[in-house]
C-alpha cells in the first residue's frame, strides 16, 4: 500500500512531467519532441517519466486535456462572476479571445497538435476527441446557465460552441503569423460582440 506522503510526492512529480511536456512541446513542437527531451526539461530520468505515463502518446493525451481544461477554466471563472446577463456573456467572450490572443503555451501546443494531426491518424483521433469533449462541455454549460439568466439562444445551444470556438480559434491562428494592431483589435472585438449578441435574446 502506498503511504499518503509518497502518493502526494508522486502527484507532484506527475504534474512536473506535464509542465515539462507543455513547455517542451510549446518550444520545440510535437515532431521534434521526444520523451527524453521532456525528461531533461523535468530534471528526471526517462524511466521516471514512464512511471507516470506509459508512452509519448499517453503523455500527449494528458497534455491535450490539460490545455483544454486550462483554457475552459479561464472562461468559466469569467462567466460565473456576478453581473447582468449581457455583461457575463461579453466577459466570457473577452476571456475566450484573451486566452487566444496572448498565445500562451497551451494555445501553441494545441495549434501544433492540430496541425500535426492532419497527417497523423492516431494524433488526429486524440485531438478530435479533445475538441469534441470540449465542445460538449461548453454546450452543456451554456444550456444549463442561459435559461436561469433569462438568455434565450436563437439557435440550438449545442451549435453555439462550434461557431464561437471556430471563429476564435481561426483568429488565433492568424495571430501567430499576422498579428492585429491595436486599431484592428478594437474592431475585431466589436465584431465579435455583435456576432455573439446576434445569437441570443437577452431579457
Amino acid at each position: 500500500m502506498r503511504v499518503r506522503g509518497s502518493y502526494k510526492k508522486s502527484e507532484v512529480s506527475r504534474q512536473q512531467v506535464l509542465d515539462a511536456a507543455l513547455k517542451t512541446l510549446a518550444t520545440q513542437g510535437y515532431a521534434k519532441t521526444s520523451v527524453s527531451d521532456i525528461a531533461r526539461t523535468a530534471g528526471m530520468s526517462k524511466g521516471a517519466v514512464h512511471y507516470h505515463f506509459e508512452s509519448k502518446d499517453d503523455l500527449i493525451e494528458q497534455v491535450l486535456q490539460h490545455c483544454a481544461d486550462t483554457m475552459r477554466d479561464r472562461v468559466r471563472q469569467a462567466w460565473t462572476r456576478p453581473g447582468a446577463p449581457h455583461e457575463r456573456v461579453l466577459r466570457a467572450l473577452m476571456e475566450l479571445r484573451a486566452a487566444r490572443k496572448t498565445a500562451g503555451p497551451e494555445l501553441k501546443v494545441l495549434a501544433d497538435l492540430m496541425a500535426q494531426g492532419l497527417h497523423d491518424p492516431k494524433l488526429q483521433a486524440r485531438v478530435q476527441r479533445m475538441l469534441e469533449d470540449n465542445r460538449v462541455q461548453v454546450a452543456q454549460g451554456v444550456a444549463e446557465s442561459l435559461e436561469s439568466l433569462g438568455i434565450r439562444p436563437k439557435i440550438p445551444s449545442r451549435v453555439i460552441p462550434r461557431l464561437l470556438l471556430g471563429v476564435l480559434d481561426g483568429l488565433a491562428l492568424h495571430e501567430f503569423f499576422d498579428p492585429s494592431g491595436e486599431e484592428d483589435e478594437l474592431e475585431v472585438t466589436r465584431a465579435l460582440s455583435a456576432i455573439v449578441f446576434s445569437l441570443f435574446e437577452v431579457e
